[in-house]
């Protein structure tokens, strides 16, 4: 290797080391994409580079980022797959180069954006998960052989390229993903409430836009002879998102554009309306994203036909002032459950930024915790249907000592700047209830310490058989809790005298009692053995059979 080579290939590398690091640490996923064109000309020696993605919908490749060409193309210049160069390159997964593209038949003139004076061209496939996302191309003024070295490394910016997309893409539906739970958990605990319509109608159509920057939407509702209104709106609709209104109520069948959706309105079989939404320059809507408008629509229909019921049976509202309050303290209860697997994402995404350098964000655990929040929206819909929303356990024979151990190590990031020390190791503490209730209890009481405890602090949690149960005990080293205070704090709502400061609603040890109680078990608060401060919280669950050997603690 010459010189030259050796001073060429340490260029390549650090250009490849620096855009890896940007990946790493970059949020703005766009401006990302822009530096890496921006600076790919100077790696390759080139007086061009551009980047055309993929929208499969249509089957176009549109021009997203250039260096070298005329920007004003940038959103509007296209090349459909197997079109042109660049469509070439799409359609056959290899790369392409061409010494002189006016001799090349493959080539096709993009009258916004070529100009003639480049003369030399090198594009090559941006893959992810083995699917053609898009083209990345670099062209010269001088005629040019690339060679294979170069082809290569084109190559393997491009890879970078599709690992910044992929990242992005994986960034954004988190973030939606999370707006879409919080609409979701805020209109149904609006339907908790009241029963004032319009300001649930209008709670349902502001959380909808909220998901989507710069989106309109509207709820229109049928009225007597088959007249049509609106009673909620935010922003302006176009005329093609109304004409979709109208054929959702005609058709009662979603409607999905490229730029909107309208969704009927049905309770009980009953056509009440429209939900309609409109995001600009929106080019797809997914499934899921279809599924969601579909659930808030659900909303506001049993909004609507909650009014209506209670319009019509005014002589039992006491007995409808209890089921609100039994709706109000399941939701509450779930709300709170809510709360921990969102710290623990929250917590990931700390430690990634706190990370120096490369790093790799830790997307299965991320992703446990959403499916889990997916649950629980489940649960909250289930409850808002239901005449009496009751806890819903389901009693199996399991391990305690390891469901305790799994729960730890899923909310370990929430508690890292505390000492979190789990149960030793030992033989099984088998006990019959819920498993996955009793580690939202364990997740719950730890969550709640790292509130209340100090950071650098220690929380402890051990294990230990009695008679014919199992005691598990959550120790920290906070503020405790005053022995006037412990009669009253598992009661909904309830919180300790001078705990404002701290965040909460005093609904999490309530929720951890109702679990406990509901298997059988017994919860309290105690002071911690050999005196000091803190506070410890037991709880207890009946021993399973099979449990013979006693646990350490």
């Amino acid at each position: 290797m010459t010189a030259s080579d050796a001073e060429r290939k340490l260029r390549e590398l650090s250009f490849l080391h620096e855009v890896a690091q940007l990946a790493s640490s970059a949020r703005d996923w766009d401006e990302m994409l822009r530096i890496v064109i921006g600076r790919t000309t100077d790696a390759m020696g080139a007086e061009v580079s551009s980047l055309y993605l993929l929208e499969r919908s249509d089957g176009v490749l549109r021009l997203v980022a250039t260096n070298g060409l005329n920007r004003g193309g940038i959103g509007r210049a296209t090349l459909r797959v197997g079109e042109g160069i660049v469509g070439w390159v799409a359609n056959a997964r290899v790369p392409l180069a061409a010494r002189d593209v006016r001799s090349e038949p493959r080539w096709k003139w993009v009258p916004e954006v070529d100009e003639k004076r480049f003369t030399s061209m090198l594009s090559v496939p941006v893959l992810a998960r083995d699917e053609v996302i898009g083209v990345m191309n670099v062209q010269t003024v001088e005629q040019r052989d690339f060679g294979r070295e170069e082809i290569d490394f084109l190559q393997t910016i491009a890879n970078q390229v599709a690992g910044i997309i992929e990242k992005g893409r994986l960034q954004r539906e988190s973030d939606r993903k999370l707006r879409e739970v919080s609409a979701l958990f805020e209109v149904s605990n609006v339907l908790t409430s009241t029963l004032d319509l319009d300001e649930v109608l209008s709670l349902v159509v502001d959380r909808l836009v909220r998901v989507y920057p710069g989106a309109s939407g509207a709820i229109l509702l049928r009225e007597e002879g088959d007249a049509v209104r609106e009673r909620a709106r935010s922003g302006e609709l176009g005329k093609t998102a109304g004409a979709a209104a109208q054929r959702a109520l005609a058709e009662r069948r979603p409607i999905v554009a490229f730029d909107h959706i309208a969704v009927p309105l049905i309770a009980n079989d009953r056509l009440l309306g429209a939900v309609v939404l409109q995001v600009p320059d929106y080019k797809e809507f997914l499934e899921e994203e279809v599924r969601f408008v579909g659930a808030l629509a659900n909303q506001a229909a049993l909004a609507i036909d909650k009014a209506s019921l209670y319009a019509l049976e005014r002589k039992t509202a006491e007995s409808l002032r209890e089921l609100e309050r039994a709706r109000s303290d399941f939701v509450a209860v779930v709300t709170h459950d809510l709360r921990t697997p969102l710290s623990v994402i929250r917590g990931h995404l700390e430690m990634l930024a706190e990370r120096n350098g490369p790093s790799k964000l830790p997307i299965s655990e991320a992703t446990s915790q959403v499916e889990r929040l997916d649950q629980l929206v489940d649960r909250i819909l289930a409850g808002v249907r239901s005449d009496r929303p009751e806890l819903s356990l389901r009693r199996t024979r399991f391990d305690l000592r390891a469901t305790v151990t799994t729960a730890l190590k899923e909310v370990a990031p929430m508690a890292r700047r505390h000492k979190l020390s789990g149960p030793r190791a030992g033989q099984p503490v088998f006990v019959r209830g819920d498993r996955r209730r009793t580690a939202e209890v364990v997740a719950g009481l730890v969550h709640n310490a790292t509130k209340y405890a100090p950071q650098g602090t220690r929380i402890a949690v051990k294990i230990e058989r009695a008679d014919d149960r199992a005691i598990v005990r959550v120790q920290d080293q906070g503020r405790g809790v005053p022995p006037n205070e412990r009669s009253r704090i598992f009661e909904p709502y309830a919180r300790g005298a001078g705990n404002d400061e701290v965040p909460g609603s005093g609904i999490g040890l309530f929720a951890s009692r109702r679990v406990v109680e509901g298997q059988g078990g017994d919860i309290w608060v105690e002071d911690p053995p050999h005196g000091g401060g803190g506070a410890v919280f037991a709880f207890t669950l009946p021993l399973a059979r099979a449990t013979a050997d006693a646990a350490s603690r």
